[in-house]
């Protein structure tokens, strides 16, 4: 499978955030990071229009946070 460096990336990123994720709520990397894909932070992350994955995984759990205290 040919991935791009931008989707490589954006992969990699969203491996750290959710690691981020499940330190700061005490859950599972796995389940941190089913919740950061789960959520419309995880949709900007993989959808180019938006520049999310410009930032780094600390950010990107930051932003999951912000989405998840507005609901």
């Amino acid at each position: 499978m040919n991935v791009s460096e931008n989707e490589y990336t954006m992969e990699i990123l969203a491996a750290l955030a959710g690691e981020a994720i499940a330190k700061k709520t005490g859950i599972s990397n796995i389940q941190g990071f089913d919740a950061l894909m789960n959520s419309k932070t995880g949709e900007m992350l993989f959808d180019d229009n938006y520049t999310l994955w410009h930032n780094g995984p600390d950010y990107i759990a930051a932003e999951y946070f912000l989405e998840k205290d507005a609901e």
